[in-house]
């Protein structure tokens, strides 16, 4: 078996020159006893044999063995676009198998793969490859497993595309955040006003969330169902806590738990995140993956809350991070439990996506949580 993982990129968008640019790829990584041969001839009739896919790859191990990849080449593609065509290439796969050739692998080809659409592949069993470099091929006989990286964004810009590519900024996070909680259905401008947003920003987010599966809308827009995982993890390639938010960090020479206690008594308003407020969404009786070793607060007056809680300016030994928002939203949607204020569940999760140490673990505890608690958070 072969795994190979580097870097590289190429600039193209035909179908031809994708599917070219494939074969010299897999060509490129295996030894060179290997053959690695581009079928064109479906090109040719692919018209009568709609069904089919757009190319295929047949590779050859040194002993006999070989095995077909079916290519299917996108100029564009989207999450939402994953199902339709794995089902698609799937039924290809079917009718090559009736005919006596077993189809080993089936990949999208693009000049850009998405990191959620390459999620979406995984689950439906499906590689990829794109011009940035990425590239995902697993056959069992002859055993390959080729595992590239590229790039995590698009170089390729259409100037007349003004779709939103980005979750960037407070506008889109109140959106998600409303997204997260809101009551079902909802249509574009009603979402707006409960997001606190223009309904331009409102639709520009639903249609980029569309397009990543992280919602389902019915033929006129509204938003039937939030798929919320994925809601999360599509943020989380935008928004990160440590870069969106002014950050201090600080040391509480009396510990986390002096912090911590004296926070329902403070008379500056405070909202928790991180790992403490993991723990105030948990039910009772679940351990938390990992002990709390730092505490995350964002304050409306960062500085007026250092000085109550006796917080000192630290580079070493930080246990208290003091984040002014990115947004009044983290307070606002906030959520009392036990005489302290909490930050909601799904910037919670937001948080512990992208922040330090363990974290990351966190948030799938606590999404696994949710899980039972509130419709949309299921895998």
């Amino acid at each position: 078996m072969f795994h190979v993982s580097r870097n590289d990129g190429k600039h193209g968008t035909a179908v031809v020159e994708l599917a070219s640019s494939f074969e010299q790829q897999v060509r490129s990584v295996l030894p060179s006893t290997w053959s690695v041969r581009l079928d064109m001839q479906s090109f040719a009739t692919r018209t009568q044999r709609s069904f089919e896919s757009d190319a295929q790859v047949v590779i050859g191990a040194p002993d006999g063995t070989h095995a077909v990849v079916l290519i299917e080449c996108k100029g564009v593609v989207a999450p939402r676009d994953v199902a339709r065509t794995a089902q698609k290439t799937a039924a290809g796969a079917a009718v090559m198998s009736g005919r006596g050739i077993p189809v080993g692998a089936m990949v999208l080809a693009a000049p850009f793969v998405s990191p959620t659409t390459r999620a979406q592949l995984e689950q439906h069993g499906m590689g990829w490859f794109d011009l940035t470099g990425n590239l995902r091929l697993r056959l069992d006989d002859p055993a390959v497993f080729l595992d590239r990286t590229g790039a995590e964004r698009s170089g390729f810009r259409d100037p007349a595309d003004r779709l939103l590519k980005s979750l960037r900024g407070p506008a889109a996070a109140k959106v998600v955040l409303e997204l997260a909680e809101t009551s079902l259905p909802v249509g574009v401008r009603e979402l707006a006003e409960r997001a606190q947003v223009g309904a331009a920003t409102s639709a520009r987010v639903l249609e980029l969330l569309d397009r990543e599966a992280a919602i389902t809308r019915s033929d006129d827009g509204v938003v039937t169902a939030v798929r919320k995982r994925l809601l999360m993890d599509r943020w989380a390639q935008d928004y990160k806590v440590m870069a969106s938010n002014e950050v201090i960090a600080t040391l509480d020479p009396r510990g986390l738990n002096h912090a911590l206690k004296a926070l329902s008594s403070l008379d500056t308003r405070v909202a928790v995140t991180g790992s403490a407020a993991a723990r105030a969404y948990l039910p009772d009786g679940v351990t938390p993956v990992s002990p709390i070793v730092s505490l995350s607060l964002y304050a409306e007056d960062p500085i007026g809350l250092m000085k109550q809680l006796g917080l000192r300016t630290a580079d070493r030994g930080t246990n208290v991070l003091v984040m002014r928002p990115y947004d009044d939203v983290v307070h606002t949607k906030a959520r009392l439990v036990g005489g302290i204020e909490y930050v909601p569940p799904a910037q919670v999760v937001a948080d512990l996506l992208t922040g330090p140490g363990r974290s990351t673990e966190e948030a799938e505890q606590l999404m696994a949580a949710l899980e039972s608690i509130e419709p949309g958070w299921e895998r």
